[in-house]
């Protein structure tokens, strides 16, 4: 019977059977799956389980069936005791009994609902099993048989996943009993054991034994391969990744073999070892998987995301947009709404349809201006946004200008017949003359110029003429910039000066108002205006041609007010905002971990300006023996549109341009990466990018260190790579490794 399942495990090594991904970790994956499925032996299932949980975010498929297979297989074998023995129906054991535990907590957070019910029950009788079963010092394989070291160093791990500290009583026993008993089983499988189980527990490890397994390791002295699998994952557990880590790793999956894109680890050259074969791939790949450690990747939500369906939801059935949802139609509205929308998804049905009712708005708008001999702001808009689609011929140019010049209330001046000439209608008459292609020097533009600066030295608003005399109400800068858009290209910029420092002088916290302030009678009060993204726009893009830069606190003022819901059912504010946020490009936030997924998939240029010929050769070989991507060495020291490797001097490139988000600073003596803070001379720095088209890993080093800097190759460390940066320290020889999160 026993020699008819070691045969079963002994063909899943050999069978034909599709993969994946031929990678170690998706290898080891999928044999673990098949043969812990073919044995009935619990510390199989159960150390093939623990693996598995452990690898199940490194595989890009989902191995939560395989794993719900095998942890209902282990359920079905529980004795009614709350133990397992090493087969099923056999009597439960401590030894069994606690690796089934193990795998059991291992497994749970990875079951659906349902199925984590029935294994909290099951984990439930299995404590109770074994804290029934100890003796006064530790367990017996059986219970009331006498005390011994392999069952309690298991039974110790087991406890400790179940959250009992080395503070317990149960626990603190057992382990004054393991420090001092000899085992039963080899020796660096019981140091291995005893290092998980204490690290299950927290208890303390001296800084002694765990440089002693890692020199172990390093020198590979007599080590069976179960022995290097287990004391591996002791290791991980408790140091980063640092250049030995990186070589003990590399060197434990060197050693795999395969078949059939199934990867395994074998104790003995013997194939009808099956427990050592299924024993020796969970540990190796429980320790590969622990320092793999490859979050899923992320989708990060775009900062500069647009508002599009908000603006489109707001169209109304004629084609137009109103101020707001269920509003008239309305030209200004219509024009802002039709300009944004061309960020977003211009659906040509929509842009004709809108078009097709500023062409009716913009002829009512005539009629009425011809009618009335005043400016209308309607047919302004409804202009621009005809002459935006060229959608006027010559003839009908002609007639606008004709139209706009027959408005006027006074020569150079438009307004209406009650106040007199206003700031607001004779700027957007001189816009539309100028849109039309009426040359600034006409002398009707000219007058209309010198009018608007000879009423004004600090901004417009509502202008009152009377018989005897004219003055000007509260400036707005509503009205301000409007005037200010019409003189801009025409007037030189020290007339322009008194109005731009009122204008700035405007400013409320990140935003301009259509008032700074403003006076409510009935409370006998003055409220501070609420700034508004459309004439924060504005200003912005004015202020920008005369040396005034708002760009980053606009940016941050349209996002907030995006995200605060400040803007919703109002047209032109969502449109100014999506304008606005349209022109910046949304690079996702790079990380350490995107570098490595890409190694294995994309094609990289070598940038080594300062790497001599023969440690670059060195560098390419092992990219190419440790990954699947492409590797190659550039000619060229500039970065372009796909991915690259850059080992450099600090202060050669510009991290800012590839990587807004990580805070990289450079000053004589020290570099800033995040929030930490290192000197130069001491430091290599590993930093990743995004290009157009790929990724970037940035490795910035002093030339004292040049040698560190290629040992991040050469030693396997960059499979290990992780967080949002690292910076590697050169400790009098030692490297010590920091992980920037």
């Amino acid at each position: 019977m026993v020699m008819k399942k070691v045969l079963v495990s002994v063909m899943i090594v050999l069978m034909l059977i599709p993969a994946v991904s031929a990678g170690t970790i998706d290898g080891s994956v999928m044999f673990l799956s098949d043969a812990a499925a073919s044995t009935k032996q619990t510390r199989e299932i159960s150390l093939a389980i623990m693996a598995l949980s452990q690898a199940s975010s490194d595989v890009e498929w989902d191995i939560t069936p395989d794993l719900t297979n095998l942890v209902r297989s282990l359920l079905d074998h529980q004795n009614p005791d709350g133990g397992w023995g090493l087969y099923p129906g056999e009597t439960s054991n401590v030894l069994d009994t606690a690796y089934a535990l193990i795998a059991l907590e291992k497994a749970y957070p990875h079951l659906e609902t349902m199925e984590r019910l029935t294994v909290r029950s099951a984990i439930n009788t299995a404590i109770s099993y074994l804290i029934t079963s100890k003796n006064d010092d530790g367990w017996g394989y059986i219970p009331g048989t006498p005390t011994s070291c392999y069952p309690t160093l298991v039974a110790i791990w087991a406890l400790g996943e179940e959250g009992y500290s080395y503070n317990s009583q149960v626990v603190r026993n057992a382990i004054k009993y393991v420090e001092t008993a000899s085992c039963e089983i080899p020796e660096y499988e019981a140091l291995a054991l005893k290092l998980i189980a204490y690290h299950s527990t927290g208890y303390p490890v001296d800084t002694e034994t765990i440089e002693m397994v890692r020199t172990l390791l390093l020198k590979d002295e007599g080590l069976k391969m179960k022995e290097r699998a287990m004391l591996t994952y002791a290791l991980v557990l408790y140091t980063p990744i640092d250049f030995d880590t990186a070589r003990i790793l590399i060197k434990l999956e060197s050693q795999s073999k395969s078949a059939n894109d199934l990867v395994y680890w074998m104790n003995t050259p013997d194939l009808f070892s099956s427990t050592e074969l299924i024993a020796t791939t969970s540990y190796a790949l429980m320790a590969l998987s622990l320092s793999f450690e490859l979050p899923p990747e992320e989708t990060i939500p775009n900062p500069y995301a647009l508002p599009c369906q908000g603006l489109k939801n707001m169209q109304n059935p004629d084609g137009g947009w109103g101020l707001g949802p269920n509003k008239p139609s309305d030209e200004k509205a219509t024009h802002y709404a039709l300009t944004a929308i061309q960020s977003c998804y211009p659906e040509r049905e929509s842009v004709e349809k809108a078009l097709a009712w500023t062409r009716e708005a913009f002829k009512r708008d005539a009629i009425w201006m011809e009618k009335n001999r005043r400016m209308s702001v309607g047919y302004y808009y409804a202009l621009k946004t005809l002459l935006d689609y060229n959608n006027l011929t010559e003839e009908e140019k002609a007639e606008a200008i004709q139209l706009i010049r027959n408005a006027q209330l006074d020569y150079g001046l438009w307004g209406n017949t009650v106040l007199g000439p206003q700031p607001y209608d004779t700027a957007l008459a001189v816009k539309a003359l100028l849109e039309l292609g009426v040359s600034p020097e006409d002398p009707l533009i000219q007058k209309a110029k010198e009018w608007l600066l000879s009423i004004s030295s600090d901004g417009w608003g509502t202008h009152v003429t009377t018989k005897y005399y004219s003055y000007m109400l509260k400036p707005d800068v509503l009205t301000t910039i409007t005037v200010l858009e019409a003189l801009g290209g025409i007037t030189p910029a020290e007339e322009l000066k008194p109005h731009i420092e009122w204008l700035l002088d405007q400013r409320i916290g990140d935003g301009w108002p259509y008032w700074k302030t403003y006076y409510v009678w009935e409370k006998n009060k003055e409220y501070p205006g609420t700034p508004r993204v459309e004439l924060t726009v504005r200003v912005t893009d004015f202020l920008m041609n005369y040396g005034y830069n708002y760009t980053k606190d606009t940016l941050e003022f349209v996002m907030n007010a995006r995200d605060s819901g400040a803007i919703e059912n109002n047209t032109i504010e969502t449109a100014s905002a999506i304008m606005y946020l349209s022109r910046f490009q949304y690079v996702p936030p790079a990380s350490l971990y995107d570098v490595r997924r890409a190694l294995d998939r994309d094609i990289f240029e070598i940038i080594a300006p300062t790497m001599d010929n023969e440690s670059l050769t060195e560098v390419l070989t092992t990219l190419h023996e440790l990954f699947s991507g492409g590797f190659l060495a550039s000619n060229d020291t500039q970065i372009g549109e796909n991915s690259y490797i850059v080992l450099s001097s600090y202060g050669e490139y510009s991290v800012r341009s590839y990587n807004p988000y990580l805070r990289f600073y450079l000053d004589e003596k020290t570099v800033t990466v995040g929030n930490i803070t290192v000197p130069r001379e001491d430091a290599v720095v590993l930093v990743p990018g995004k290009t157009p088209r790929g990724i970037v890993l940035f490795v910035f080093y002093e030339q004292r260190n040049s040698e560190i800097a290629k040992e991040i190759f050469t030693t396997g460390f960059i499979k290990y790579i992780r967080g949002q940066a690292m910076v590697l320290i050169n400790e009098n020889g030692k490297v010590k490794v920091v992980i920037v999160r």
